[in-house]
């Protein structure tokens, strides 16, 4: 095969499997706060389909945002969910921390407004990971999952968090922060396409020369 056919082979197999993939997975920064500044990402929410159906949540402290003292962790974590799908705490399993607790429609603080869903441990229960799933909800999506609430006053946000026990930054060691800027990651796709461009022009000059 000339290797102009094998670069317009590269494209058109590559574009296919660009095309044809499921995007399952999202993921958001939580990177506003009530008393620390803005625009610094203080946490990350990654939704993906998980097995039989379930929608699986894992959310991490970026530890390195803060320094870290005495029983530093997250304390709560704040979500929402698409109206038309039918979701109650009953739904929410597989918590971990266990001991963590489910409440609903309740005000996040830090001005960040009210979230359909809360999770929330005591000042003892305090983690830097936080995974759950959402099970037995009919033809939910991740996408059911990354909105702003209806409720008053709204989150606006898609996500906040609880994040306490770090050493004092502008006088507090404790605040409240949201989120909804999505992270965007170069699909693997993308990668495989970039390399096999590189390695079809080699070819193309070394056949030249």
């Amino acid at each position: 095969m000339k290797p102009n056919k094998q670069l317009q082979f590269a494209i058109i197999s590559t574009l296919f499997v660009v095309g044809s993939a499921k995007a399952d997975t999202i993921s958001y920064y939580l990177d506003q706060s009530n008393a620390l500044p803005d625009g610094i990402n203080y946490a990350q929410v990654t939704i993906s389909d998980g097995t039989g159906g379930d929608i699986d949540f894992l959310v991490d402290v970026i530890t390195s945002a803060f320094t870290p003292d005495t029983n530093f962790g997250m304390q709560s974590f704040s979500f929402n969910y698409d109206n038309p799908t039918a979701v109650s705490s009953s739904n929410i399993m597989n918590i971990d921390p266990s001991s963590w607790t489910i409440s609903q429609e309740t005000n996040a603080g830090g001005g960040f407004g009210k979230f359909d869903f809360e999770l929330a441990g005591t000042g003892t229960a305090r983690t830097e990971t936080l995974s759950f799933s959402i099970a037995n909800v009919t033809g939910d999506t991740v996408y059911d999952y990354a909105v702003a609430s209806g409720l008053m006053p709204s989150s606006g946000d898609f996500f906040a968090a609880h994040i306490a026990g770090f050493a004092e930054t502008n006088g507090v060691t404790s605040a409240q922060f949201a989120g909804s800027t999505p992270v965007v990651p170069i699909p693997a796709a993308v990668w495989l396409f970039g390399s096999g461009l590189i390695g079809l022009v080699g070819i193309a000059r070394k056949r030249k020369g």
